[in-house]
């Protein structure tokens, strides 16, 4: 995860959706867990979306504004009983992605890490906003499809002040409670050196409450 360097003064920015505010060191805050493509999110009309489910394919980097953008192709489609976000993303900024979170949140919208796909860092972090039609938390991945976590980082030369870094943590755990993510995932991302990756394993997806899809046995494993 990547944040600002020392010495930067925070201020508020609105979530776009909803009334949640999130404070952000002036520049920006990213989690990198792998080299990406520097671009925002693209999003796509996902394969599965049929007359009951409106579901995009999000790939990229996750960048500033990937909310409102998101928010923009969305309300041009019709109703429809369940809104699905396919993630596949390297990371990005880190209070995009908790924005993001809180969008899907806000929105009732499931989150999905499908086969073959990878979503980590601040793509990890937007994946548990994942929600049902009734606010319930609702989060798959796939046996084939890797989810991952790690600490944050500053994007620039310098180093985070205590007072930053204390900041930023309230954040992440404040965001955390607020759409009910699992507690050991944040002790986790916060425990993991920022140049390495937590991939949560199969067991420990069932463990915490997240679907499992088996792309073998094309049905879930554990709900």
């Amino acid at each position: 995860m990547e944040t600002p360097g020392e010495g930067m003064s925070p201020r508020w920015v609105s979530s776009g959706v909803g009334r949640w505010k999130l404070r952000v060191l002036a520049g920006l805050c990213s989690l990198f867990a792998i080299q990406g493509p520097a671009m925002a999110l693209d999003f796509a009309v996902h394969a599965n979306s049929s007359r009951t489910l409106t579901a995009y394919l999000a790939t990229g980097k996750v960048e500033m504004l990937d909310v409102e953008r998101l928010d923009a192709l969305l309300s041009k489609q019709p109703n429809k009983p369940n809104t699905a976000v396919y993630l596949s993303s390297p990371g990005g900024d880190l209070y995009e992605g908790m924005r993001l979170g809180m969008f899907f949140r806000e929105r009732r919208i499931k989150t999905v890490v499908e086969g073959g796909g990878l979503c980590a860092s601040a793509c990890a972090i937007a994946f548990l906003g994942g929600s049902d039609r009734e606010g319930q938390p609702w989060r798959s991945s796939s046996t084939d499809s890797r989810l991952g976590f790690h600490a944050f980082r500053a994007v620039s030369d310098g180093k985070l002040g205590s007072d930053d870094i204390q900041r930023i943590v309230a954040d992440i755990l404040r965001y955390g409670k607020r759409v009910n993510a699992p507690i050991e995932l944040l002790i986790a991302s916060f425990d993991t050196p920022s140049a390495d990756v937590f991939w949560v394993s199969h067991r420990d997806i069932c463990a915490l409450g997240i679907k499992l899809w088996s792309n073998e046995e094309k049905r879930f494993v554990c709900n």
